[in-house]
């Protein structure tokens, strides 16, 4: 997030004084045909051609020796917007950035400059200011040239914009630019820059806004997918649920941390703990045992961890007094409603038989009386994990209200993202 250089500007810029004060009888004649009648003194003249002169020769220090006496000897506009030009081309010259400015300010009010030059003038003084590290006082600049469509050469003026704003404690507009930078990109037919949609992560979980912050760690999960992404969005996300006194019960973690296991996502021992024993909680020891194997085949549990080996243990032993599930389907068909077929559509899932989830979970929407968007979420994780993407997304679409709404978008975003199977 940084400004292009003011080396960089200062070559690109390529200001001139419109119309020559020492031009031959015959230029100077065509020029009055062709350029507005402009008024300047005799005395002004000789001073500003010595100084015309001295730039021509490049000798930048010379004519910033004589700019003062000149510009003391300025009574018009048309005089005052000669010593404003000649002073820019001599602080070019010298690199002096504060004379630079001071002759823009001089350009910008003065009514004889080219409507065409003020995009570029604006554009300058505004991202001088902000190296002066005056972020505040660059926005109006900047915001003026972008108003003015000044065509930036290197620079996303929004993203410009947006550095300011947040550097002067303007958290939502600066937010709101690096989103119009984002999206000037997208309508350019390119992919904005990653760091973008960290810098804006950053910035709104710094100044307290973990909504917002979950917000645009989901866009940059869509446009840029990773591991690491998918873990600390998904952990912002119940951190900010918390603090709103979101009601995170085992169930919704539960399938927040299976979505942290699809994405690969799992960090380190302490995540397939957890998800084992919300598994183990929720009756699943199916789920609990292939968790515990898998932290350990990944080098993430350690073999004499006595929590993971406890759970393992259990689970193993609860499985084993499971009775085969396909016997209890005849119940859930001739129940009066669909609650036995959702536990045992969360049976299968948790022993990884999807078609079988899918099967019961559509009969317990089929017959009722079941948490219609805790079934979907289900249903749509089941169809993801066999591949069946706009199934679905066609489930996850179904869920509505917070936060199994948001959970259920998370997951369809992941699906957008996974490898056909």
């Amino acid at each position: 997030m940084k400004s292009v250089s003011k080396a960089a500007l200062a070559a690109a810029v390529l200001f001139a004084a419109p119309y020559a004060v020492s031009a031959p009888a015959a230029a100077q004649k065509k020029q009055k045909e062709e350029a507005p009648k402009i008024k300047v003194s005799e005395p002004f003249r000789k001073a500003a051609v010595e100084v015309e002169a001295l730039l021509n020769a490049k000798d930048f220090q010379g004519a910033a020796g004589k700019m003062d006496a000149l510009d003391a000897l300025a009574t018009n506009e048309d005089e005052k917007f000669y010593v404003a030009n000649f002073r820019l081309q001599t602080a070019l010259g010298i690199k002096d950035n504060v004379a630079i400015i001071r002759a823009l300010d001089v350009l910008i009010a003065n009514p004889k400059t080219a409507p065409d030059r003020l995009p570029q003038y604006y554009f300058v003084r505004g991202d001088l200011t902000l190296g002066q590290k005056k972020h505040a006082e660059a926005i109006p600049f900047l915001l003026k040239a972008r108003e003015l469509g000044y065509a930036s050469n290197g620079t996303n003026l929004n993203l410009l914009i947006a550095q300011a704003q947040l550097d002067s404690g303007q958290l939502d507009a600066g937010v709101a630019n690096i989103d119009a930078a984002i999206k000037g990109e997208e309508a350019a037919g390119r992919k904005a820059p990653e760091t973008w949609y960290k810098f804006a992560v950053d910035r709104l979980y710094r100044g307290g806004k973990k909504a917002a912050a979950s917000d645009w760690l989901g866009r940059q999960m869509a446009a840029y997918p990773s591991a690491q992404g998918w873990r600390s969005t998904l952990l912002i996300y119940m951190e900010q649920a918390r603090e709103k006194g979101v009601a995170m019960d085992a169930d919704l973690q539960l399938d927040l941390f299976r979505l942290m296991r699809a994405a690969k996502a799992m960090g380190g021992e302490a995540d397939y703990i957890e998800l084992a024993d919300l598994a183990q909680r929720r009756g699943l020891p199916w789920e609990a045992k292939a968790v515990i194997e898998e932290g350990r085949a990944a080098g993430k549990i350690q073999a004499t961890n006595t929590a993971a080996n406890e759970l393992h243990r259990s689970a193993v032993t609860r499985e084993k007094a499971e009775g085969p599930l396909a016997a209890e389907e005849k119940g859930a068909s001739a129940a009066a409603n669909g609650t036995a077929a959702k536990n045992l559509g969360d049976a299968y899932l948790g022993s990884r038989n999807y078609p079988k989830a899918v099967e019961l979970y559509r009969l317990a929407l089929q017959k009722g009386g079941v948490d219609a968007n805790l079934v979907n979420t289900r249903l749509g994780i089941a169809l993801a994990m066999q591949g069946q993407k706009a199934e679905a997304k066609a489930a996850f679409q179904a869920v509505s209200a917070a936060p199994r709404g948001e959970i259920a978008r998370f997951w369809a975003t992941w699906v957008d993202q996974a490898p056909a199977a």
